[in-house]
């Protein structure tokens, strides 16, 4: 029996981006600019500690590239030294959560179990 060949669009294997993902990217780019310039680093020295091009991490910042999760890493937990937690807890609007959030992943496990469990006793849980 023979399959079917179906004819499919080159245009759709070039990494032509929708709204959405177009909006992902940018909401990337936003996030590691802020977190940059929160830790006084210069796009140079950033991209030199995730072993990345300045033009590159420039291109991610203005949301012209959409990093693959590997490049992500490099830059958010070498390059930056946060978790992805951190990275995508942050929130413009918000900006006491992503503080107390930045705080809590900074502790080690069982310090972050304690504020945890004492946070929740101030909220009555």
């Amino acid at each position: 029996m023979v399959s079917a060949i179906r004819v499919v669009d080159p245009s759709l294997l070039v990494g032509v981006l929708g709204r959405r993902d177009q909006a992902t990217v940018a909401d990337i780019g936003r996030r590691l600019r802020h977190f940059r310039a929160e830790r006084n680093l210069t796009q140079e020295a950033l991209a030199r500690a995730a072993k990345l091009t300045s033009k590159f991490v420039s291109q991610i910042e203005n949301g012209r590239v959409n990093p693959s999760i590997a490049v992500l890493t490099r830059i958010v937990e070498d390059g930056l030294g946060l978790s992805f937690a951190v990275f995508f807890a942050w929130s413009p609007g918000d900006g006491d959560l992503s503080a107390v959030v930045a705080l809590l992943a900074a502790q080690p496990l069982e310090r972050r179990k304690k504020i945890i469990r004492a946070v929740e006793s101030l909220c009555g849980e």
